[in-house]
């Protein structure tokens, strides 16, 4: 049944909470193989300090930093704008205070500032990296439930630093997996699946494919899953699969779901079953981390986690102004926020 005003607005802010705190639970051991991660006996229960740079606990890392950049963005237009998108975007990097990006979304923000226009400004075709995930979450909690209207807004708001469509593709799935949580209806996997699988088609429909399809893994035990799903769209001459998840949208994409439909209501285990995949764990768990606050609300989080992430406050408000500035503009017609009751 459909959500009350004030658990819509939990579930707002769970969403961006939950990608904070998976974020800044997978930052420190970015990049750490599966084994080391084997040996950390309270995984998903704290943070802890990332001494490569010396960052404090409950720090996330950039990917946050561009979801909380977009959402920013869509406020001060009251739309999803592509030109305001990337100027906020760039200027995490204008600023000097971008932590540690992707590569390949750097150099995409290097040429925006040197002038080249925002439909052009992306990474070439073929670079897949999951910068552009976060995105996903704020195109979910301000788009129609409508997939090519979702798929529409994940491009305009990736396509500055990605121009491969199976990124537009995971951000609209990652968006529509967001929205099946607002709208206070119950799915099983293969349904949900098939939702997310619906959106992510409008832009790559070999992404689609793998998404419809990941029900039938549920059925294997993590140790043999999550080593498949770190391979899938993969070329094994890029990537050492040894280090755990790579650097690309498709396997963080799809061992986030998997963890997700494995538990559906327990946030720390599905956190912790991310984390000891290794390689690039903080974007994996913050995206688990967004769908499962979107779906179960703030209550679902260990409160020691939402105290001590850095920046609530912060979060919470730009949740809140997204969630104010999406009632403002909703047409009483749209399916998913007609019958909010206050």
């Amino acid at each position: 049944m459909p959500l009350k005003l004030v658990e819509l607005q939990d579930r707002f802010r769970a969403a961006v909470l939950g990608f904070a705190i998976g974020d800044a639970l997978g930052f420190p051991f970015r990049g750490l193989p599966p084994a080391a991660l084997a040996r950390q006996p309270f995984l998903g229960e704290d943070f802890v300090a990332r001494p490569r740079g010396g960052f404090a606990k409950g720090q996330f890392s950039d990917d946050t930093q561009m979801l909380m950049a977009v959402a920013d963005a869509v406020v001060r237009e009251r739309k999803i704008d592509g030109r305001t998108a990337a100027q906020h975007l760039s200027w995490l990097w204008q600023e000097g205070t971008i932590l540690q990006p992707q590569a390949g979304t750097s150099q995409a923000m290097e040429q925006l500032l040197a002038g080249t226009p925002w439909m052009s400004s992306g990474a070439a075709m073929g670079v897949r990296d999951p910068g552009c995930l976060s995105r996903g979450v704020v195109a979910g909690l301000f788009s129609e439930a409508s997939p090519p209207r979702l798929a529409h807004h994940a491009q305009v708001l990736t396509v500055m630093t990605h121009k491969d469509p199976v990124c537009a593709a995971a951000a609209a799935a990652v968006g529509r997996a967001i929205q099946l949580g607002l709208d206070g209806e119950s799915r099983g996997p293969q349904q949900f699946c098939e939702e997310l699988s619906a959106a992510a088609a409008v832009a790559d429909r070999e992404l689609a494919d793998e998404i419809y399809y990941l029900p039938r893994v549920l059925s294997w035990e993590s140790e043999r899953a999550i080593p498949a799903l770190r391979r899938v769209g993969v070329s094994a001459s890029h990537f050492d699969f040894e280090q755990g998840l790579p650097a690309h949208v498709t396997p963080v994409l799809l061992t986030a779901l998997y963890a997700v439909l494995k538990s559906p209501t327990n946030f720390r285990d599905a956190l912790c079953l991310v984390l000891r995949g290794g390689g690039e764990v903080d974007v994996a768990a913050g995206v688990t981390g967004a769908i499962l606050g979107a779906h179960l609300g703030c209550e679902a989080m260990p409160a020691r986690l939402r105290k001590h992430v850095l920046y609530g406050e912060a979060l919470v408000e730009t949740a809140d102004r997204l969630f104010d500035t999406r009632l403002e503009r909703v047409p009483v017609t749209t399916p998913a926020w007609a019958n909010v009751k206050r």
